[in-house]
């Protein structure tokens, strides 16, 4: 028997759910090397089951390797193909979450294309800019532009460049709280550790701008979903930037200086 992770789910949950331990978890997946890293739309075998899963079988399939930056949508255009029959082939429930690293089933092809030219470090302004240097410093503009880049409105990506303004400066390297807070939102402790293993796993340097802007990303998607929805629920900077300091960031004090900089940081990017 198989299920497949939702947005949300944690290893522990699952085990809970199924009467199983995250042990036998882990034995039955070999795939999953840290526990408190799973990700929505891949599919777990449960133990005791003895047909693992396999994605729907397709005629003259090629396979293809996620690049970073790489989107479903992209993928089908560059293979033409429609980006839903790749999600039905390789059981993706939700086509705006895949990895980098992940093979994919292509229905109908023999052959993958040429692979994209990947993404070079350059300086701030648009998408293809944010930096991903290790260790180095990116910018409210950055932020701005990949959040926007995902969906979000202006008003709302700005209120998260100005929570980072007040976590770290933008600096991916920062460190807090007696050595054990990371990166741009100050991870803490076992999300710190989780941010270092997922962002390695996915081809960028753990202190990458830009590969800590796609963590961020990918959790908002999945365990902090939550977050994600009183985000969206915003129309303004300044609700935005508190929005996202109460619900992601969750301080003890709830500094309006945060949304007071998404304010600013909104203005000056042309808002």
């Amino acid at each position: 028997m198989a299920y497949q992770i939702r947005p949300g789910d944690t290893l522990s949950g699952i085990a809970a759910r199924y009467r199983t331990t995250v042990a036998a978890l882990m034995k039955a997946n070999p795939q999953i090397s840290n526990p408190n890293l799973i990700y929505a739309g891949r599919m777990l075998n449960l133990p005791g089951s003895s047909d693992s899963f396999q994605p729907a079988p397709t005629t003259g399939g090629g396979r293809y390797t996620v690049r970073p930056g790489d989107t479903l949508s992209a993928i089908g255009a560059r293979f033409g193909v429609s980006y839903m029959s790749i999600a039905r082939a390789n059981g993706i429930a939700n086509p705006n979450l895949i990895f980098a690293g992940q093979q994919l089933v292509i229905p109908g092809r023999n052959a993958a294309p040429s692979p994209p030219p990947a993404p070079g470090p350059s300086g701030p302004g648009n998408v293809g800019g944010i930096e991903n240097r290790p260790g180095v410093k990116g910018n409210a503009q950055q932020t701005i532009d990949f959040f926007m880049s995902k969906g979000l409105t202006r008003a709302q990506a700005a209120g998260i460049a100005g929570n980072l303004l007040y976590e770290s400066g933008f600096n991916p390297s920062a460190v807090g709280d007696g050595g054990t807070s990371f990166g741009v939102v100050q991870w803490h402790l076992g999300r710190g550790n989780a941010m270092k293993a997922w962002t390695q796993a996915h081809g960028y340097s753990s202190t990458s701008f830009k590969g800590q802007l796609e963590f961020l990303w990918h959790e908002l998607n999945s365990n902090e979903s939550y977050a994600l929805g009183k985000l969206r629920a915003t129309s303004t900077p300044y609700d935005a930037g508190m929005a996202f300091c109460r619900y992601f960031e969750r301080p003890a004090y709830i500094n309006p200086a945060r949304g007071q900089a998404a304010d600013r940081f909104y203005r000056e990017s042309g808002g």
